[in-house]
C-alpha cells in the first residue's frame, strides 16, 4: 500500500506519485521477493506501507523512481533483519536532531 505524506495538489503531482513513485515501489516489492529478500512463501502473507513525499518541486521523472526504488529496497531489506535495532536507535536518538547536518542527510541525494 502506497500512501503519501503530504497533501498532492494538482495533476503534475498526481502523475509523479502515482507514476514513477508507484512503479518503483511496485518493482522494489517484486524484486525483493525475486531476490529472496522476501521469502517466496511469506509473500502472501506480509502487508507493506510505502509512505512516499515527493518533494513539491521534483520534476525529474527518473530521480523520483530511483530513490524510490532505492528507498523501499534498503526499508524491506533492513525491516526483515532486524535493522536498525532497538539498541541502536536509542544510543543514537540524541544525535539525530535535523539541527546537525552530518546526522540528518538523505541517503540518495
Amino acid at each position: 500500500m502506497i500512501v503519501n505524506k503530504v497533501t498532492i495538489k494538482g495533476a503534475e503531482q498526481v502523475v509523479l506519485m502515482f507514476g514513477p513513485a508507484q512503479a518503483a515501489v511496485a518493482k522494489a516489492v517484486a524484486d525483493c521477493v525475486e531476490d529472496g529478500t522476501i521469502p517466496k512463501e511469506e509473500a502472501e502473507d506480509l502487508l507493506i506501507i510505502v509512505s512516499v513525499f515527493i518533494q513539491w518541486n521534483a520534476k525529474d521523472k527518473k530521480k523520483i523512481y530511483d530513490y524510490n526504488y532505492e528507498a523501499t529496497k534498503l526499508s524491506i531489506k533492513r525491516a526483515l533483519s532486524g535493522e536498525p535495532t532497538v539498541g541502536d536507535v536509542l544510543a543514537k536518538k540524541e544525535t539525530a536532531k535535523l539541527a546537525k547536518k552530518e546526522t540528518a542527510k538523505h541517503p540518495f541525494a
